[in-house]
């Protein structure tokens, strides 16, 4: 294992698109380097916002949990053995989580990925119904499968996951992709989809927002697997990927609609998972 300081344990050619005008520091996209400006760290910042129940994107927090503001952008640091060893013990398999270990990420321009995409799968869709009780463990509402391959990897609310296309081959699944440079995006981003009913019609659905998604939005079964499966995409990426969400993203490119969530994300409890996950493979190797 590569040693790098992470106190996790505490805690003109170049087309500029801007995002937003509300950011302190304002975040673009260069299309040069494929990348939004900034710092890691500021750029995860710039594109993890909060995301209503409505789809809605909000505002920008102050700063990254800790363990993510510790990893993002940075060298990964632990080795092919220990990955290995992690992924065999705990039984995951690479048609759960993105592939296979020994191919690269996808690339752009012979650039690697670099960041790692939340949406969700917006259904499936209740209508005016009430969530059943079972959405966390009926097979049913977790099929993985029925919305096509939207993703690169989609993870149910029971927490069993499913990769639907390999991390290694380029994938275009936000608007943003498809605006300007698309051809030059394809390539930079991975894809991963929360499975995550809805609800379309609600009477007094301004008052009542809460009610379009299920309480919690996510469970902690999904947001381990997530954390599982950002550490495998890094490891292949050979670098702590950059956090980003689909809505945010596709908000920068001035989609007509800001669709893609994940809505009700709440990124503290992901970075609480992502310490866990890290912790055990830390302690095994």
């Amino acid at each position: 294992m590569r040693k790098i300081r992470v106190s996790i344990w505490i805690s003109a050619w170049l087309t500029l698109v801007p995002m937003t005008a509300s950011f302190a520091a304002p975040c673009y996209w260069n299309s040069g380097t494929m990348l939004f400006s900034g710092d890691a760290v500021g750029q995860a910042l710039c594109l993890t916002p909060t995301v209503g129940a409505n789809g809605g994107v909000g505002g920008i927090d102050e700063g990254l949990p800790s363990t993510l503001d510790e990893l993002v952008g940075r060298e990964f640091d632990f080795s092919r053995d220990a990955i290995e060893a992690y992924v065999a013990a705990h039984g995951l398999r690479e048609n759960e989580v993105g592939g296979a270990l020994g191919l690269r990420v996808s690339r752009a321009r012979g650039e690697p990925a670099v960041y790692f995409v939340v949406h969700d799968s917006n259904g499936p869709d209740f209508g005016s119904r009430r969530f059943s009780p079972d959405i966390n463990v009926s097979a049913r509402i977790n099929d993985l499968h029925q919305f096509g391959r939207r993703w690169h990897v989609l993870i149910g609310r029971n927490g069993e996951s499913a990769t639907l296309i390999d991390f290694f081959s380029p994938l275009r699944s936000t608007y943003f992709e498809t605006r300007g440079s698309a051809a030059q995006k394809k390539g930079r981003f991975l894809h991963v989809g929360l499975l995550q009913p809805i609800r379309t019609y609600v009477k007094d659905t301004v008052k009542k927002q809460n009610a379009l998604i299920p309480q919690p939005a996510y469970t902690n079964d999904q947001y381990r697997r997530l954390a599982q499966v950002y550490v495998i995409a890094s490891f292949r990426a050979e670098r702590w990927l950059i956090p980003a969400f689909a809505a945010q993203l596709n908000k920068c490119a001035q989609a007509p609609v800001f669709l893609g969530g994940p809505k009700g994300f709440d990124l503290a409890k992901w970075a609480k998972a992502l310490r866990s996950v890290y912790r055990e493979i830390y302690s095994s190797k």
